[in-house]
Parts: structure tokens; sequence; C-alpha cells
């Protein structure tokens, strides 16, 4: 029986986007149902702190978070875990992937602060472009600070718990944004690495959505055979492998993502089919196994 729902933010419960409301209504509407049936929902997100505080803003639904692949978890409007870098072993990894992959952008996120880059190094045209797309993104806008005093004061404060790596918004940036991630899970053994098309995010070691889900799992005491996992990103790999058999992967993922999950569905509020079939219903479910798709 399935008593949790884990689910990605960006491209999954909020999928399609709506910049006003934040999430579709027929995603709503469907988990109105399921926790008004007892079930509880965690988002399982990358996102930071200060965002958790607006989902909150715009949702009248109770919901847990796990954010920043597990870098922090907050339950029941409180934050009870935290987890962050080691301010030397962070700063090494900054300075030998900007000398040697000279990525178009750095973000940082920590505890007081959403998303930190360093002024440095960021093409104006680059920077141009981030703030037009930023400006575009409506309630899902993250605020960004650009200085290198802040980036690197940020580091040296030991509360970073995400390091984002941009390469580029292209199929051949995207491309080698993957092989670039594989290269630095092998030389830095000591983090976390995730690859989600343009951006690479490293959180420290042992932070994942994975580990995120199973620690939220222990502290609500519900069972791991009990929860329902979804995404569409890399990062939420490993959420895939640790709950396969519940695992299911937005459709319009990059095949290499999907490959991890057992089941595919093409929009968030298909899951209610999954839940709550019906013997007599004339509507095909949208629920389609990998091989299907």
């Amino acid at each position: 029986m399935i008593k949790v729902i884990a689910t990605d933010l960006d491209g999954t419960l909020f999928y399609p986007k709506a910049r006003h409301s934040m999430i579709p209504r027929k995603n709503k509407k469907f988990l109105e149902r399921f926790i008004k049936d007892g079930g509880r929902l965690v988002m399982v997100t990358s996102r930071s702190p200060e965002f958790a505080s607006r989902v909150e803003e715009y949702f009248d639904l109770p919901f847990d978070f796990v954010g920043a692949n597990g870098g922090f978890m907050k339950v029941n409007g409180k934050i009870i875990e935290e987890n962050f870098f080691d301010p030397e072993t962070l700063r090494s990894i900054v300075l030998e992937v900007r000398d040697a992959f000279n990525p178009l952008i750095f973000f940082l996120s920590s505890k007081d602060r959403a998303l930190v880059m360093p002024r440095h190094g960021i093409n104006p045209i680059v920077w141009f472009i981030y703030q037009l797309y930023t400006a575009s993104e409506g309630c899902y806008r993250e605020r960004a600070v650009r200085s290198d005093h802040v980036f690197f004061n940020e580091i040296e404060k030991g509360e970073v718990n995400k390091l984002m790596v941009f390469i580029g918004i292209t199929k051949k940036a995207k491309a080698m944004a993957e092989v670039l991630s594989k290269k630095l899970a092998a030389t830095y053994p000591d983090v976390e690495v995730h690859w989600l098309n343009e951006i690479i995010e490293i959180t420290p070691k042992g932070c994942s959505k994975a580990s995120g889900v199973a620690k939220y799992l222990d502290y609500i005491g519900v069972h791991r055979d009990n929860v329902l996992v979804v995404g569409d990103s890399g990062n939420d790999v490993p959420m895939f492998d640790a709950f396969h058999e519940n695992s299911f992967c937005m459709k319009h993922a990059p095949r290499t993502v999907k490959n991890h999950a057992k089941t595919t569905i093409a929009r968030f509020c298909d899951l209610e089919k999954k839940l709550y079939p019906s013997a007599d219903s004339k509507v095909k479910s949208q629920i389609t196994s990998k091989k299907e798709d």
C-alpha cells in the first residue's frame, strides 16, 4: 500500500509549468484526494531552503521537503537535518573545475542563500541571458547574488549544501555535461555528482535524493515498500534505483534516465490511475511500462 509519494518538482509535480499558481490544477486535485485518504507528500528536489518556504506560500496542502538533493530535510514545517560541504574540499573542487573545464556559470546554494555565483569568469552575455530566463520563471524564480566575495565567503562559512556547474544549453553542451559528470564523479569520490542535462549538480557525500527519502521514511516510520517515487532528471536516478518497484519517470525525460525507472508516465496526475484503479473505467490509463514507451 502506498502511504507516501516522494516527488521531484521541476519537470514533474510542476509539469507543465504554471508560473502564477505553481502547481497544475489536475496535479493538485489528485494530491488532495491522496492526502485526504491519509497519504503523505514529500517534495524531493535540488531546490534550496528559501524555495521550500516559497512553496509553502502557494500550497494549502500539507507536505514535507527534502531539498538540495538530500542536503536538508524539513518535516512538519521544521528543519530536522542539514548536511554541508567541508569548506576546504569545496573550494578545491571549485578551483579545479574552473581551471579544467571553464564552465559558463557556477552556482552554490547554502543555508541562507538560494543561489550565489562568482562574478569573475562569467561572460556578460551569459549573465544577461540568465537574467532574461529567470525573469520569465515567475513564481519559480530563485534570487541570485553575483559576487566573488559572497561566493567564497559562503564556502568558508561551511554552510553550502549544493554546487551547480552550468555547461550550456545546446545538445552538444548537454552531452558534454553528461560526460563531465562521470569524470567528476571518478575524480572526486568524496562528493555526490548528478547530471541534469545542461547542469551538473554536486552535493556532500551521502546526500542524494535516495538517501534523503530513506532518512525521511525512517523518521516518519514508514516502510520503504510503501513509498512511490517520481521524477524526470539525472538526480532522480538514485531514487529510481533504490525504490525501483514503485518508481515512475516522466515521459519527456532523457532515455538514460527513463531506463532506471520501472514505469513511465506522461503527467504527474496519471499516478491517480495507478493508486485508484477502476475496474469499470473505460478510460485507458496513460501509465505505460518502460518497454511500451
